[in-house]
This record gives structure tokens, C-alpha cells and sequence, in this order.
């Protein structure tokens, strides 16, 4: 009888905080157990909590959680999409805010994680393809959208390699369907890390010589010089600066040689425009492609709504010199990275 017992608590415990002859797959075979247990790293039962998908279509959307009954075991959820953006989306929207706090795939697939979510670019061939499931129908591309896979933790946070691999898997599953699969989107080996904040410099802002913030868009006690957050590796760098004083402002400046980056923000017809001499083109979002040695290199200065709500108080609500402000944040920006990625130096028009 004891024997019985035993193993009828050892048949509980399994069932309730492991996967043993649990489920394989969820959502249709998108997601992979394994692939959900190396993302939410913890001790627990994965089960689906809802799916959407599209019949006959690539599109999904599912959300799956981790739950355990052991002390200390935290439930996870986390909700995985096929979704569209517009441009450079990862240093250019409030959804994808403080870049540098990612970690961005060294080799294979493009895309970045974190503890709280992360995407994967679909392959171009894909964008024209792939939509995203938006309450209960299917949302089709637009004309020039970026089809992407993401995530979103809904509960707790994730293991950031756990859910690369995650993203990646399914992504090549959704492209395969699509019928645009190809060699590159594969998971990466390693992850960049961001470093820890520090103070910044205000004479060698983001750590860069000479890179120093326009005099008027430093605001004495509203918007000041404060901490930053920088993260660099082959082909993209960034940093996040969060100012001290009562805006609550941040700025976040990013460049890269990612093509697949670079691509997605000449996708949108008419925002671009070229630059004298064919170095480069400039759109009036403060991002700007340049023609440099080793390929077409993607820079941006992006502002929080707090930041350009203070540069517009401080200007006295004249439109045009806050643009100016930013106009003048990209230049100097561009005057100290040009160089060390074998770009051209450029002057922004007015």
C-alpha cells in the first residue's frame, strides 16, 4: 500500500509540475514543449491558455503559461504572434522603448529578447505574406509592413537564449508555411549583453568622444544629463539615456549594419529622401541611411513623448525650433559614430 502511494504522489507531482506526458506541441504544432520549457525556466506545467490562427494562413497568435504547486515556483505566461510593424520598428516606436536594454542576436536570425518579450524579423520574402490575428480575424500585410514573430510576457519573465530559441523556432515554422523559410533564420549562438547603467558623461555622451547633447535641449532641472545604457556588438549598437529632472525624458540613439534592419526602414515609400553627393538619404524622423564602406549603415534618434513635450515648453511651443533641437541631437550624433563605422560625414538640412 505504501508503494502504491508513493507512487501515486510521484504520478501527482510529475503531473502537476513537469511535462512528462504532457503535450508535445501547442497551437497548431507552432510552439515546441521544449522550446517553452527552455523560455520559462522554472519548475511547472506547460498548458495552452488561448489560440487564434488564421485557416490555411501563417497568422497566430497563442498564449501558453507554466504553472507549478511547489513553494517558490513562480507561474509564468507568455503569449507568442506573428505581427506586422512599419521601418526600423525596434529603435523607432514607444511599444520596442529602451533598445539598449536588449539583448540582440549575435549570428543567424534578426531579432532581440529580453526578460519581458522580444521578435524575430521575418524574412523579406515574408513581409508581403505574413499578417497578424487581431480579435478573432486575420489582419493581411499591408504593402509595406515588416512581418515579424513576438512575444510578450504576459506573467513573470523569461529565460532571454530560452526565448531566442523560442521565437526563432517559430518563426522558421511560420515561414515554412509561408512558403519564404530561409538558411539565415536560424537561432543565434550567443546574445549581446547590455552593459549596467551608469552616469552620463556630458562631454562623451553614450561613451562617445565629442558627442555632447545641444545646449538648448539641456533643460536645468527639467531635463538634464543623467544615467545611460549602452549595448554594442557586430552590427548594431545603442544606448538609452534616461535624464534627471522633472520630465522624466529619455533618448534613445542606435545604429546598425543589419540589412535586414536597414531594409525595413526604406521600406516606407516617401519617407526618405536622398542626400547630396549619393552618401546617403535622411527622413524628417530624425533616421538617416548612409552609403558607407562596408554597406548601408542605419541611424536614429528617437525621443520619449516626455522629452518632446518638454523640448516644445522650452521653445516657447515653437514647433520649428524644437525640430531643430532634434535635428541638431542626430547631427552631433552622427558626427561622432560616421567615422568609426566608415561612413561619410553628412550635414542635415534644415
Amino acid at each position: 500500500m505504501a508503494l502504491v502511494m508513493i507512487a501515486v504522489l510521484v504520478a501527482l507531482y510529475c503531473w502537476r509540475n513537469t511535462n512528462v506526458l504532457g503535450a508535445g506541441t501547442f497551437c497548431d504544432g507552432q510552439l515546441d514543449s521544449k522550446d517553452l520549457q527552455g523560455a520559462l525556466d522554472t519548475t511547472g506545467r506547460v498548458s495552452k491558455v488561448s489560440e487564434q490562427a488564421g485557416e490555411g494562413r501563417p497568422e497566430f497568435r497563442c498564449t501558453v503559461q507554466r504553472t507549478s504547486l511547489l513553494a517558490g515556483g513562480d507561474d509564468l505566461k507568455v503569449t507568442l504572434r506573428t505581427a506586422t510593424e512599419e521601418g526600423a520598428f525596434p529603435f523607432t516606436t514607444a511599444v520596442w522603448k529602451d533598445p539598449a536594454a536588449r539583448s540582440y542576436f549575435k549570428d543567424g536570425a534578426t531579432g532581440a529578447v529580453s526578460g519581458r518579450g522580444g521578435y524575430v524579423v521575418l524574412p523579406q520574402a515574408c513581409w508581403a505574406k505574413v499578417g497578424n490575428v487581431q480579435g478573432g480575424r486575420v489582419v493581411r500585410p499591408a504593402e509595406h509592413t515588416v512581418a515579424t514573430v513576438e512575444a510578450t510576457m504576459e506573467q513573470g519573465t523569461a529565460d532571454r537564449m530560452g526565448l531566442a530559441r523560442l521565437l526563432v523556432n517559430s518563426a522558421r515554422k511560420i515561414a515554412k508555411r509561408a512558403g519564404c523559410d530561409t538558411p539565415e533564420l536560424r537561432a543565434p549562438s550567443a546574445l549581446s549583453e547590455p552593459t549596467e547603467e551608469h552616469p552620463t558623461r556630458a562631454r562623451e555622451v553614450c561613451g562617445l568622444p565629442g558627442f555632447t547633447l545641444p545646449r538648448d535641449s539641456v533643460i536645468t532641472g527639467v531635463a538634464e544629463p543623467g544615467q545611460e545604457q549602452l549595448n554594442h556588438q557586430t552590427g548594431t549598437w545603442t544606448c538609452d539615456l534616461a535624464l534627471d529632472g522633472s520630465a522624466e525624458a529619455r533618448l534613445s540613439l542606435a545604429a546598425t549594419s543589419e540589412a535586414t534592419l536597414v531594409r525595413a526602414a526604406l521600406s516606407r515609400p516617401g519617407t526618405f529622401t536622398g542626400l547630396p553627393g549619393g552618401k546617403g538619404l535622411v527622413s524628417p524622423r530624425q533616421e538617416a541611411v548612409l552609403h558607407c564602406t562596408g554597406g548601408d549603415v542605419y541611424f536614429t534618434a528617437h525621443w520619449n513623448t516626455a522629452y518632446a513635450n518638454a523640448l516644445r515648453k522650452h521653445t516657447g511651443g515653437d514647433v520649428s525650433k524644437a525640430a531643430d533641437l532634434r535635428r541638431a541631437t542626430l547631427q552631433n550624433f552622427l558626427n561622432a559614430t560616421a567615422g568609426s563605422h566608415s561612413c561619410p560625414n553628412i550635414t542635415l538640412g534644415g
